[in-house]
């Protein structure tokens, strides 16, 4: 797995990425490396509040950078029926949802189970598509394609599926990666966030009567220490 050296030098060269980027190449970029963890960050919200009660209407993502800068949003999920509690937790969900993600794949990348890594990612989208009011047939269908033709790739041990399975570990890895590096992007997008500006540290402010600043050093401090969980995790592991 990465060790620190390559993880501390990869995390300096997003940074330099997110402060000194400019132009809508930079713009298109981020956003695509951003994609898997603001997946995770708006399943995150929409699971946990359903867990607390609430309802999912439904969870959609913008691709296209131009539609996502004229709107600012690349993923919304929209969630109704909501407690206090259930307000609360689903707008922790987001960051803390993304941050426990990547701590799960390192471990299962630590323990070799490569298997799991992105049949678990599809498996949260598609759960939470299964749950929303407003379902997209051909979308959930495409996902359990993925996830299947994936179990089956691993489990066949014919010559031919043996060499796509190793280009599946490839495949794996570089999953991995990315959703690394959009984690921390985005640990440098919330560092360059207003405390008065919409985004959910805001909106706990606004529950809570709790400084958003605060949200901010919490969500800085899981999703900080989660990009660092292939280090930490293997000295727990040892």
């Amino acid at each position: 797995m990465i060790d620190l050296p390559l993880l501390l030098a990869l995390f300096v060269a997003v940074a330099y990425f997110t402060f000194s980027s400019r132009g809508m190449p930079a713009y298109t970029f981020g956003i695509y490396l951003d994609l898997p963890n603001v997946i995770i960050h708006e399943c995150g919200h929409a699971l946990t509040a359903r867990l607390w009660g609430g309802s999912i209407q439904s969870i959609k993502f913008n691709v296209l950078p131009s539609i996502v800068k004229s709107g600012g949003i690349l993923g919304l999920a929209e969630i109704g029926n909501r407690s206090g509690l259930g307000m609360f937790f689903s707008l922790l969900g987001g960051y803390v949802s993304q941050a426990l993600f990547f701590v799960v794949m390192s471990y299962l990348y630590l323990q070799g189970l490569l298997l799991w890594i992105i049949p678990l990612f599809l498996g949260v989208y598609l759960l939470t598509n299964l749950l929303a009011r407003e379902k997209s047939f051909w979308q959930n269908l495409i996902i359990l394609i993925a996830m299947g033709s994936s179990i089956l790739i691993y489990r066949n041990d014919s010559s031919v599926l043996m060499r796509i399975y190793q280009s599946v570990d490839v495949i794996t890895i570089g999953f991995v990666v990315w959703y690394m590096l959009g984690l921390a992007h985005q640990f440098f997008i919330v560092l360059l966030l207003k405390n008065d500006s919409h985004w959910d540290g805001s909106a706990l402010a606004t529950k809570t009567y709790i400084p958003s600043v605060i949200w901010k050093v919490l969500f800085l401090i899981a999703m900080g220490g989660a990009y660092f969980a292939p280090s930490w995790l293997q000295l727990l592991l040892v």
